[in-house]
Order: structure tokens, then sequence, then C-alpha cells
């Protein structure tokens, strides 16, 4: 049998076990990237069976590009695949190391370019809506492909995969901290204001530091020096000796490491979150998202700057508070979502002393 919509969709058809057999290898692939990006599995699961015919086509088989995403000379600074023999530019194709790549340049693909930033004010639940929207966007020329993505995920059950996402029970205590309060002031004026760690008291337990004490504290990460500003630390590191690894990463010209599995770079003097998330193309919106920041700071000079959503998990197990720390700072340095720290933690850190241990990624 072969897959039901096909009809002007591709040349020659696709077996259905072909496509169930892609669904199997690369479903967990999909619902990695959703727990990160907020892109329903489901639409990238379809959109990858729709462009590469199930992963059958060439551009997927020589080049890893499971999406069809084309170079864009003017931001793709990776490998290359032509289609043709003449190099024509129309038939020129970005290339990746593993499919893993290629799923994850998806994902920045439409978190960077504000004119999906629509989309992802959408419940990752509601398929329909997405499609019609990346069509709407101008993401496929297709005047079906809405229509397409839909059957898709339709005939292979692909929806039950939006639904595998880690439940976020913080998400709720956050939103209320990221409309109340700021993290890191800018503004002179705005230092009598509250910290959000002084306002913020979840229903978790409190680490018990007594018991804590006892042990080591598991970590291999890096020595850094915080940067005291508005009389809080801000993590920054020195340019000329990062103590993180080189990461891959196509949409800007800067060095880019990598923290906790997290991308990010370092702020120079003059940087804004709206001029650096001009040149790392994506909205001022994201950007302060992936960095927790939800007053009108300003990056200082070094300071590390996340280009994706951070992780919720940590291999180092605690941290050991000094005078200066917020929770913001300690959700920088491990380059964990600043909701998880708050969630592991118990009430302001106003209630700590130096010295004492705060759960990172601990069990």
């Amino acid at each position: 049998m072969v897959l039901a919509v096909t009809l002007g969709v591709w040349a020659q058809p696709v077996s259905e076990k072909t496509i169930r057999d892609y669904v199997d290898a690369h479903h967990k692939l999909a619902v990695q990237e959703m727990e990160v990006y907020k892109i329903p599995a489901s639409i990238t699961l379809a959109q990858a069976i729709y462009a590469t015919k199930a992963g059958t086509n060439r551009v997927a088989k020589e080049a890893n590009n499971h999406f069809g995403i084309t170079c864009h000379a003017n931001e793709w600074v990776g490998d290359t695949y032509y289609e043709t023999d003449d190099h024509s530019p129309d038939f020129c194709y970005r290339k990746y190391a593993d499919v893993e790549n290629s799923y994850r340049d998806h994902s920045l693909f439409l978190a960077k370019r504000p004119r999906y930033a629509s989309l992802f004010e959408l419940p990752m639940t509601d398929y329909r809506a997405w499609a019609k929207g990346l069509k709407e966007a101008g993401y496929a020329g297709n005047p079906r492909y809405a229509d397409t993505l839909i059957a898709i995920i339709q005939k292979y059950d692909l929806a039950k995969y939006d639904a595998q996402a880690t439940p976020d029970p913080a998400a709720e205590t956050v939103q209320k901290v990221e409309k109340q309060e700021p993290v890191v002031k800018s503004q002179p004026e705005q230092e009598s204001q509250v910290q959000p760690e002084a306002v913020y008291t979840p229903k978790t337990k409190q680490p018990n530091n007594e018991a804590v004490a006892k042990e080591e504290v598991k970590s291999d990460f890096p020595a850094t020096t915080p940067r005291v500003v508005e009389n809080v630390n801000v993590f920054v590191l020195d340019p000329r000796d990062v103590p993180f690894k080189q990461a891959y990463y196509p949409y800007t010209k800067r060095p880019v490491y990598e923290n906790n599995k997290t991308k990010f770079i370092l702020a120079k003097a003059g940087d804004t979150y709206a001029s650096l998330a001009t040149a790392l193309q994506m909205t001022e919106k994201n950007l302060r998202l992936f960095n927790d920041v939800y007053d009108n700071s300003e990056p200082v000079e070094g300071e590390v700057v996340y280009v994706e959503m951070k992780s919720t998990k940590s291999p180092v197990e605690y941290h050991v508070l000094s005078e200066k720390d917020t929770y913001h700072y300690v959700s920088q340095k491990y380059g964990v979502q600043l909701k998880i720290i708050l969630k592991r933690n118990s009430g302001s850190l106003k209630t700590y002393t130096a010295g004492d241990k705060i759960c990172i990624g601990c069990k």
C-alpha cells in the first residue's frame, strides 16, 4: 500500500511500511526537539516525511537533510550539498554530520525567524493550527501543504507524540514571576525593586543542608569568576580564556560555546538583546526567554547569552552559594532553566547563607 495523501505531492509513491519505519526510527528525536523548542513532534515528523519521502530521497540519504532546508547563502556557513552538477544555488542544500543536527537546525530555522513567531503562541497539541500557520507564514509553496501535513499526521497517528512532552508543573508559578519581578536590574532607579527569589515560594521541599554538607559537591564544572552588577552576581567569562568547548552553530560568525548541552555566545560592549536577536535571526522575545530575562536589562560585556533554550537537567548536583548569588545567576551558570532551579529549591535565597548548598541537578 502507498500513502493515501501522495496525490500531487511526490512523483513516486512511498510505501506505508517505509513511513512507519521512519516514524519508529525518529519519533524520539522529534519529541526531544519538542521539549526544547515547543514545536509539536507530529509537525516535525510530518514535515520530514513530506520533504524527503520519509528519509528516502537523495538529500536525506547523502546530506542527512531531513527537511529539505536550502543553503540560504547569506546565513549558512556549514557544508553544502548540490542536487545538480552545475552547483546551481537553487539546488543547494544544507549538509549535516548526522540526522540529529538536521532536526536541531529545523527547530532553529523555525524558532529564529520572526515570521514564524506567532506559531509559538499556539498550543503544542493543536497540530492543525500549526500546519495552517506554517502555510500562511510561507514555509512551503504547495497550496495544499497544510492539508497534506494534517493528513499525514492523522493517517499515521503522529499526534500521540505531542502528548509526550515532559510535564511542567512549575510553569504557572514562573509565569507569575516573569510578569511581576525583574531578575537583574540595568537601571539604577530600579535597585529598590524586589528580586524574584525574594517573593517566590514554591511548594517543593527545601534541601536538607545538614545532610548535603556531608557530601562532596559532585561537579566537573570549570572555575569561573562572576561579575557584580547592581549588587548581584552576573555570569561572565573572559573571551580570551573560555573554559567550555566550542560548538557548531551556523547563524553567527561569533565563537559559539556549549554549557550543559546548550549553546551560548559572549556579549560584547554595546550589545543589546535586540541587536543580538537581529544578528542571530531570532526575536528579542525568544532571546530574553532563553536567558530568563524578563525586565528591560541588557547584557554586560562578557556575559553569557544562550542562543537556545537551556536544559532541564544538569550533571552538577549542588551549587555552593556565595553572598551575591541569585537564582538567575545560578540558572545561567549551569545552563538550567530558571523555572527548574526554582522548582528544585524552596523559598527566597535570603533564607540561605553563604556556604549553603542549593539543588541544581540533585534527585
